[in-house]
């Protein structure tokens, strides 16, 4: 149970540093890339995601 916990947060906090990022990169969301990014549930593909917006130019491209 706590480890499930553990692993929401680690969630959480990817999805909002992602939006943050996006945000920061001034590339806007659809209400599509932002249920995509709400229901994604595996770290490591939201991990590569955060990495992406540097070089993309749109959510399109940043969440590949």
């Amino acid at each position: 149970m706590k480890q499930r916990l553990v692993d929401e947060g680690r969630l959480d906090e990817a999805r909002a540093a992602l939006r943050r990022a996006l945000a920061h990169w001034q590339i806007p969301l659809a209400s599509e890339d932002e249920a995509r990014i709400e229901a994604c549930a595996d770290l490591a593909t939201l991990e590569r995601w955060l990495g992406q917006p540097l070089a993309a130019s749109s959510a399109q491209q940043a969440l590949r």
